[in-house]
């Protein structure tokens, strides 16, 4: 009987002890963290349920706690608590389910499902949209379907539910003459086939280049053997406009609307030098320093050493062309000078070179043409071009951001290259005679 008395009375003595240590003992901080927000609370408690209790925290079977509830309070005193967001989730047409998750982005959300993301299925919002409570999240399975287009079939893969949606979703545009298998408003399923037969009019326009004369005038002024061009010629245009009759895609019908000469050629004058070589070399001083004409101030200088591209025979301006074999193209053309330091042209001796080693410094043209870069992949060095708005060209540069359809035209000055911008341009790549027996 007394040890029993005595066993109570020890029990009273540390219940009151342990009544005594918390009433006096201090506060202290605590960090909570839930779902990122922080909270810091003054408490006495020293396990994580207390802490929870006391700030009237209730946890749900889905949430995660770090560390847990029955747990004593760690070291470092913070709590990390992430909810589980409630999120409904529409699968296919029609189906859906409220769930609660832990997931980051609906990536995970949908791995989470069972269901593994195809790149051509339909997701709302992105696959890497973060997850948010009372998010809803769409997904549609893509299913292949056969799209016959003008003869023409591909394997195509849709989420949509009609065959107006699924064209729409294709930017297939659909003419009144055209006839849709199945019908438009029909449902498409798995499997099915979209075929459209075209039956289409269209306008065609085909414009030749037209020869220009030349005209050959001799010049006492000039060496016997030089030639300068006076006035560049400038091909005509003939244009021809077609009416097509297209069918699945197929011309059936050519009819020819009209033929006419939308610009006459321009002739080119040509000076051709008499003066004999013993006047060149007996001329006075005065006649020296004589300014020489705009035309041939400055001579077709070549530095073969230098040239990156060396051409194997140099362009005259009075070459035979063959305007009827000129190749037409349409090109994104921009501008460039014969500024080294704003168009990274290279540079020997101080002088600044094309590709071919033309030197440029104090011109932008040859023998009266204007110059252009070009891909020689496309057009070959070398060649004359006739470029729209701008007249007979000559390729002889190249240029690193010049690939494909694409030319550089050499420019007088920043602010015009500046101006000139980008913009497509219709050019004729026209064979010389040369270039014509070469191929022979």
């Amino acid at each position: 009987m007394m040890r029993s008395l005595w066993m109570t009375a020890t029990g009273v003595l540390m219940l009151a002890a342990a009544w005594f240590s918390y009433s006096f003992a201090s506060n202290e901080p605590v960090t909570v963290l839930v779902d990122g927000q922080k909270t810091i609370i003054e408490t006495k408690e020293t396990s994580v349920y207390g802490v929870l209790d006391q700030m009237g925290l209730s946890l749900r079977p889905e949430d995660e706690i770090e560390p847990a509830a029955s747990a004593d309070l760690p070291e470092d005193r913070l709590i990390v608590i992430e909810r589980a967001k409630e999120v409904t989730l529409l699968v296919g047409y029609g189906e859906s389910r409220s769930i609660r998750t832990h997931a980051r982005t609906v990536a995970e959300l949908l791995e989470t499902q069972g269901v593994r993301l195809d790149e051509t299925d339909d997701v709302y919002p992105g696959k890497e949209a973060v997850v948010t409570n009372g998010m809803t999240v769409r997904y549609r399975p893509a299913f292949a379907v056969e799209l016959i287009i003008g003869g023409k079939a591909r394997k195509v893969f849709t989420y949509q539910t009609t065959v107006r949606d699924l064209l729409k979703s294709e930017d297939v545009s659909l003419k009144a003459t055209d006839d849709v298998a199945p019908r438009l408003d029909d449902v498409v399923e798995e499997g099915a086939t979209i075929a459209i037969n075209t039956t289409r009019t269209a306008s065609l326009v085909e414009e030749e280049l037209l020869p220009f004369e030349t005209e050959t005038v001799e010049d006492p002024t000039l060496e016997k053997g030089r030639q300068v061009v006076e006035k560049p010629g400038r091909p005509g245009i003939r244009a021809r406009t077609f009416r097509l009759t297209l069918e699945n895609g197929q011309s059936k019908e050519r009819a020819l609307l009209s033929d006419e000469v939308t610009r006459k050629p321009a002739k080119q004058v040509i000076k051709v030098g008499t003066k004999p070589p013993e006047q060149a070399e007996t001329k006075t001083e005065t006649e020296a320093v004589e300014p020489k004409s705009e035309t041939a101030e400055v001579a077709d200088s070549f530095v073969e050493e230098a040239a990156e591209v060396p051409l194997v025979s140099k362009p005259e301006a009075s070459d035979a062309l063959d305007f009827k074999n000129a190749k037409t193209l349409t090109v994104e053309a921009t501008a460039y000078t014969n500024n080294p330091e704003s168009n990274g042209s290279r540079l020997y001796d101080g002088r600044a070179l094309t590709a071919t080693g033309y030197d440029v410094t104090d011109t932008i043209t040859y023998q009266g043409m204007t110059i252009i870069a070009v891909d020689p992949k496309v057009i070959p060095l070398g060649s004359r071009v006739y470029v729209e708005g701008f007249g007979l060209a000559v390729a002889l540069d190249t240029g690193g951001a010049i690939k494909g359809n694409k030319i550089d035209i050499l420019v007088d000055g920043e602010a015009r290259a500046l101006q000139f911008g980008r913009k497509p341009i219709k050019v004729w790549v026209i064979p010389s005679a040369k270039d014509k027996e070469a191929v022979d």
